[in-house]
């Protein structure tokens, strides 16, 4: 019998390949390749996708941004605004009470 494999973006063989350097919930190993950093821990809504729109708008098409929050809203305001923006969300992971994101720049 085949062993299933993960659907998360460290899994996907689509993905992984522009990925390395956090870790990978799956395998524990580090993974995440970005171009960017954008700490935004300590920051309110809307903040975080204020900051973020301005750090996406310096970088070039294909570029990676790792963003880390801790406001509880920025999971669901960072998914709206990948979505709304065309951006690619390509993961979220939560550590305690921080979020990271794995934006690609469209």
């Amino acid at each position: 019998m085949d062993e299933k494999k993960c659907n998360c973006p460290f899994c996907d063989d689509e993905t992984k390949e522009n990925l390395s350097g956090i870790c990978n919930p799956c395998s524990n190993e580090l993974v995440a390749k970005y171009d960017k950093v954008l700490d935004c821990t300590g920051l309110c809504c809307p903040a975080p996708v204020f900051e973020i729109r301005k750090k996406i708008d310096e970088m070039k098409a294909g570029e990676v941004l790792l963003m880390m929050a801790d406001d509880p809203a920025s999971e669901e305001d960072i998914k709206a605004w990948a979505e709304r923006t065309g951006n690619k969300l390509l993961s979220v992971n939560k550590d305690k009470d921080i979020f990271s994101f794995l934006i690609k720049k469209s």
